[in-house]
């Protein structure tokens, strides 16, 4: 089941990974400080993670690799709100 979900995931991973580089580029937040370590470690993850192995830390392959893409989408999703402005939202407003 994972296989076929597998491309949908690749597309999504791969067009929110476009627009957080545009938003690294075009706006300068403090919190891409916080989220940008964390988006490289998912990353990461995903690429090392074997395709032909049955179990990483008790889990199946499968699971975990469906659980990283989620969770990479989510954590784009939240971040690209919370560093829109000139200064990010974490600056106290005068």
């Amino acid at each position: 089941m994972f296989s076929s979900f597998e491309f949908i995931f690749k597309i999504v991973f791969f067009c929110l990974s476009i627009a957080w580089i545009g938003n690294i580029l075009l706006l300068n937040s403090e919190r891409q400080i916080l989220i940008n370590p964390l988006l490289m470690l998912l990353a990461a993850l995903i690429i090392v993670i074997p395709s032909d192995a049955k179990e990483v830390f008790g889990f199946e392959v499968d699971s975990v690799k469906t659980f990283l893409y989620v969770f990479y989408c989510v954590v784009i999703m939240v971040g690209l709100p919370l560093t829109k402005g000139k200064k990010g939202k974490l600056r106290k407003r005068l």
